[in-house]
C-alpha cells in the first residue's frame, strides 16, 4: 500500500509541477484577449453599428487614423522648444543615478566610475544601431552609384563600338 501511495503522491507532485506560472499566465492571457475581443466587439457595435464580420476592417480604420494622428501629436512635441532649466537638469541626473543605484543595490555605490560606465553603455547601445545603419545606406547609396556608373560605361562602350 505504501509504494502505491508513494507513487500516487509522486505522479501528482509531477502534475502540478508542470502546471507553473507560465502555463497559469498563457490560460490567463488568452481569458484576457477573448474579454477584449468581446468588449471590441460590444463596442464597435454600441459606437457604429458594426457587425462582427466588420468589426476587423472597422479596427484597422480606426488604428489606422490613430496611429497618423499620434505621429502628428510626436513630430509637433519633437519640435516644440523644451524650457529646462540646468538646475531640473541637475535634480533631473541626480533623480536617474539614485534610481539606478536602487536598482543594482547598495555596495556599487562605492564603485569608482560607475556612473561613467553605465552612461558609456546605454550612448553605446542607443548610438551603435544607428551608425550600423548609417554604415549599411553608405555601402547601399555606393553599390548603387557604382552600378549607374558601370552602366553608362557600358552604354558609352557600346555606342562607340556601333559607330
Amino acid at each position: 500500500m505504501d509504494a502505491t501511495a508513494a507513487s500516487g503522491a509522486s505522479s501528482r507532485a509531477a502534475a502540478e509541477s508542470e502546471f507553473g506560472a507560465g502555463r497559469m499566465f498563457l490560460i490567463d492571457s488568452r481569458i484576457a484577449f477573448g474579454v477584449l475581443n468581446h468588449a471590441r466587439y460590444f463596442a464597435l457595435n454600441r459606437m457604429f453599428g458594426t457587425s462582427r464580420e466588420q468589426a476587423n476592417v472597422l479596427t484597422a480604420v480606426l488604428a489606422v487614423t490613430a496611429a497618423g494622428a499620434a505621429y502628428e501629436s510626436g513630430q509637433r512635441m519633437l519640435r516644440a522648444p523644451l524650457r529646462v532649466s540646468g538646475a531640473d537638469m541637475a535634480m533631473g541626473g541626480f533623480a536617474l543615478r539614485e534610481a539606478a543605484l536602487g536598482v543594482v543595490g547598495p555596495g556599487y555605490r562605492n564603485v569608482p566610475g560607475l556612473g561613467v560606465l553605465v552612461a558609456f553603455a546605454i550612448v553605446g547601445n542607443i548610438g551603435v544601431p544607428r551608425l550600423r545603419r548609417a554604415a549599411r545606406d553608405l555601402r547601399a547609396a555606393e553599390q548603387r552609384l557604382r552600378a549607374r556608373r558601370t552602366s553608362l560605361f557600358a552604354a558609352a562602350g557600346r555606342a562607340s563600338r556601333d559607330e
